[in-house]
């Protein structure tokens, strides 16, 4: 199963929306279980999904929903994994910007707009060494913002 699902894109590689076979949007899949639920947000783990990034084991996925659409994802990764992970990440997505040089946490963002606008984030926890990679969609975490009365560009 590829990373993320394959669709046009406008430049080659990059950040591309959605994670693996799913898309920003989509609504839970059969295959999911619900693992928590407040208000309008549920997250979700896939029934016998391979734990795995770029080779290396995680442990563990979760699929975020907002009003029941997929709307990110966090990957909790070992301190084993995490340098295998990002090296990966980097491979794959480019050089990612660092807005901290004394805090380990790297961000992606394409350059697409509307439903199709992604962000991800690697961090790294300083005392344990392990990391999460958070990817999600700026549309839906700006209408989520918009709901709750907050100002989508101060996010």
């Amino acid at each position: 199963m590829a990373l993320f699902r394959s669709g046009e894109i406008k430049e080659p590689g990059g950040l591309r929306p959605g994670w693996r076979d799913l898309k920003w949007g989509d609504a839970p899949t059969a295959a999911m279980e619900l693992s928590h639920e407040a208000g309008e947000d549920s997250t979700y783990r896939l029934k016998g999904e391979d734990l795995k990034l770029d080779g290396a084991p995680v442990e563990g996925i979760y699929y975020s929903y907002y009003q029941g659409r997929f709307s990110g994802v966090v990957v909790e990764i070992s301190p084993n994994a995490a340098d295998h992970v990002f090296k990966g990440l980097t491979a794959r997505w480019g050089k990612p910007s660092r807005p901290n040089a004394f805090i380990e946490d790297f961000f992606w963002e394409n350059k697409s707009h509307g439903v199709e606008a992604t962000l991800a984030m690697f961090t790294r926890n300083p005392s344990t060494k392990a990391a999460t990679l958070a990817v999600q969609s700026k549309y839906i975490k700006a209408k989520r913002a918009i709901a709750q009365g907050k100002d989508p560009g101060r996010l």
